[in-house]
């Protein structure tokens, strides 16, 4: 977001047909913002702010609009970039780049006009979404996922709570899309990090919590 520096990992990923699982990686049902997150995700986010154990996403949005002075998320805080990157979105004419996929999401619920949005996977697939305020993601392919996550390493922050470059880079390279749930699942094994996963079409939940 901003002019801050929010860096993105690449890795490996698979394919799969179904996005189904068992692991507690996985949070399969709405809504996800109230849905418990697997305990190392919870205690790193706690971390990285210098809370308690961060429960659900829904407290996780919570504390990062006290951080942007309570109010919601607008459009220049997005992690805009004036360079070309893989995460984009296009909306009445106009295309933006960001640092990190997600805010292409957020974009969507900002923006007035549909949002077009295409990002690449950490291993290159091309995932797309057309996105209609926080109402509507229409996901190709179908079975696509994205994750959430920070980085198991991030230091406690000073007193005064830590900086805004610091969460995007502790965070913004474990928020990625995937194709399918299998190339999540191998990826995660490789980035020192916290993550859990969910279906791309839901994405709009947590986008409309960050701007309402």
């Amino acid at each position: 977001m901003g002019d801050d520096p929010c860096p993105c990992d690449s890795a490996t990923d698979g394919q799969a047909d179904e996005p189904e699982s068992t692991s507690d990686r996985w949070i399969p049902e709405t809504p996800v913002l109230e849905a418990p997150l697997p305990s190392d995700v919870r205690a790193a986010l706690g971390r990285l702010l210098g809370e308690e154990a961060i429960e659900t996403l829904a407290e996780w949005c919570t504390e990062i609009r006290r951080r942007t002075g309570g109010g919601p998320i607008a459009v220049d805080d997005l992690c805009h970039t004036g360079e070309e990157t893989a995460h984009r979105g296009e909306t009445d004419g106009k295309r933006y780049y960001f640092r990190c996929f997600y805010d292409a999401v957020i974009l969507s619920a900002l923006a007035e006009t549909p949002v077009a949005i295409r990002t690449e996977s950490p291993g290159g697939a091309v995932i797309e979404a057309r996105a209609v305020g926080t109402t509507e993601l229409t996901v190709t392919p179908e079975t696509a996922v994205f994750s959430v996550g920070v980085d198991e390493t991030v230091a406690l922050p000073p007193d005064d709570g830590p900086s805004h470059s610091t969460i995007y880079a502790a965070v913004c390279p474990y928020v990625r899309a995937f194709p399918d749930l299998e190339a999540y699942e191998r990826w995660a094994t490789t980035v020192p990090a916290a993550t859990v996963a969910m279906p791309l079409a839901g994405a709009t939940e947590l986008a409309a919590e960050l701007v309402a």
